[in-house]
């Protein structure tokens, strides 16, 4: 499937990548986890929730020239010497013998409640640092986006300024309806991919032309698959814990407050 689009130097065709003979089993990576720990109903109920997100079976994270995962990797604080934090990168794999190009204008994190976050957009002040094309070497591997910051000393404080952005799992419990006390303490709760709370998708544009005359989309559309209830959730920020329990590098999860009596910790996508 392909269209037609003008651009203001070039006509650019867009198909839609298809999957190979891989892409199932990479798409299974993201959905093996399955959180048993702990005693439903045994405590009190929680005020904060981990979410363990899968990925639908309808993604394309594998092609004859591709491969996107989600990776997440230790990074070193820009505001504290000693201090490394655990984030998620878009990782992309050339499979093929030819250079690989993203465009990071035709690339997209799109929220559950729709809005887009486009990974160029030159109306951004952040993006003035920010490459557009991304070139990937024969079977070399780039992330889309990497942390970098720097921080800025004034008369009386320093400031943290982002120049690139990390991935970020952050979930609405508003808007996915998770209160306090919607879980009990160490709860867990399945969803299927067709009834869950909270999707966040990922499109990526890659091509093997330079000028990007023609190139392909893929979707990689993750799900919250599993909501654990907890008391402390600071306690499920450190993703050293899912690794203890029988996680891996690919199981995706992010700690959120529920809203109502805890209206101070509350959290809402940008």
């Amino acid at each position: 499937m392909a269209m037609t689009m003008s651009a203001a130097m070039y006509a650019q065709t867009m198909v839609f990548a298809a999957p190979d003979k891989n892409n199932k089993k990479v798409v299974k990576r993201y959905n093996c986890y399955s959180h048993r720990w702990g005693y439903p109903h045994m405590s009190g109920r929680a005020i904060g929730y981990t979410a363990v997100f899968g990925v639908k079976e309808n993604s394309i994270m594998s092609t004859d020239d591709a491969e996107v995962n989600v990776v997440k990797r230790w990074v070193q604080d820009a505001a504290v010497d000693d201090m490394e934090n655990r984030m998620y990168f878009v990782e992309i794999k050339n499979k093929s013998d030819q250079t690989l190009y993203i465009d990071k204008s035709h690339c997209y994190r799109v929220y559950h409640n729709g809005n887009k976050y486009c990974y160029y957009d030159p109306e951004r002040d952040d993006t003035s640092q920010i490459h557009r094309i991304i070139a990937i070497p024969p079977h070399g591997k780039k992330n889309l986006s990497d942390y970098r910051a720097t921080l800025i000393k004034k008369k009386k404080y320093s400031e943290l300024k982002i120049i690139d952005y990390p991935e970020d799992f952050h979930w609405d419990a508003k808007v996915a309806g998770v209160c306090e006390g919607f879980l009990g303490d160490y709860e867990v709760r399945l969803f299927t991919e067709d009834k869950s709370p909270y999707y966040r998708t990922f499109v990526i544009a890659y091509s093997k032309d330079e000028d990007f005359s023609t190139y392909s989309l893929l979707t990689i559309n993750f799900y919250m698959r599993q909501l654990i209830g907890c008391y402390f959730p600071e306690l499920y920020r450190d993703n050293d814990i899912f690794d203890r329990l029988g996680g891996n590098q690919y199981t995706i999860t992010n700690c959120e407050y529920g809203y109502g009596g805890v209206n101070r910790f509350r959290r809402f996508e940008r």
